[in-house]
Formats: structure tokens, C-alpha cells, sequence
């Protein structure tokens, strides 16, 4: 199961990697679908390694979808200042993060920071050029 996991990292990373060395050239629709599938196949493996069922996973796949339609929201609203975005921002963190630990508990979602904060040190480490 961890080879499955870090074998999706990899190839996220790779993906990434390759679209940013262009930054001039935005993602092909193909290229965005395939970026998104293998999200998907990476949140779903670590879901599985924390070991959720399936009306978990499928509860903390619904949250996250819709902090990122919130999120998406806040970015289009023109009406508001920076600070009024990023106060808006730090709440809907907050709510999804409240929402994921109620989902999970107290025990899996700490096993899912701790694959997620992983997941962004390997991203970082992957894209610094003094690295």
C-alpha cells in the first residue's frame, strides 16, 4: 500500500514538474484532466491508508469538494479586499478541518495530517532548484 501511495506522489510530482518548466503554457484540457485523476487516485489511496470506510471517504471527499468550490468563489469575488479574502480563507480552513476531524476522529485525521504535510515536503522538495 505505501508503494502504491508513493508511486502516485511520483507521478503527480512528475506531471507538475513537467507543466511548471513551461510556465508561459497553461495545461491542456487533457493535461488538467489528467493532473485531476491522479489527485483522485491519490486522495483515494491515502484514504485507504488511514484506513476510512467507505461512508467516511466518501464524506471527506464531499468536504474538500466543497471547500475548494468555496474557495474558487472567495478567489472570483472582486467586491473584497486581500484581507477580507484571506480572513474568509483562514474560516472556510477551519471549517473543513473541524469537518474532516468530526468525520475521521481524533486518531485518522492526525494520521491524515501526517500524510498530507509528507505529501507537501516531497511536492517542496521536488520543485527547489537548490535542491
Amino acid at each position: 500500500m505505501k508503494k502504491l501511495f508513493f508511486i502516485a506522489i511520483a507521478i503527480s510530482v512528475f506531471t507538475l514538474k513537467a507543466v511548471s518548466q513551461n510556465p508561459d503554457l497553461k495545461p491542456s484540457k487533457q493535461q488538467k484532466a489528467q493532473i485531476k485523476a491522479e489527485q483522485d487516485s491519490l486522495l483515494d489511496a491515502t484514504l485507504k491508508a488511514i484506513d476510512l470506510t467507505n461512508d467516511q471517504a466518501d464524506q471527506v471527499k464531499q468536504t474538500l469538494k466543497d471547500a475548494t468550490k468555496k474557495s474558487s468563489d472567495l478567489k472570483k469575488a472582486d467586491t473584497l479586499t486581500m484581507e477580507q479574502k484571506a480572513a474568509q480563507k483562514d474560516a472556510i480552513t477551519a471549517e473543513k478541518n473541524s469537518k474532516l476531524k468530526q468525520i475521521m476522529g481524533a486518531d485518522k485525521y492526525r494520521q491524515w495530517n501526517a500524510i498530507r504535510k509528507q505529501q507537501k515536503e516531497q511536492t517542496q522538495t521536488s520543485f527547489d532548484p537548490n535542491f
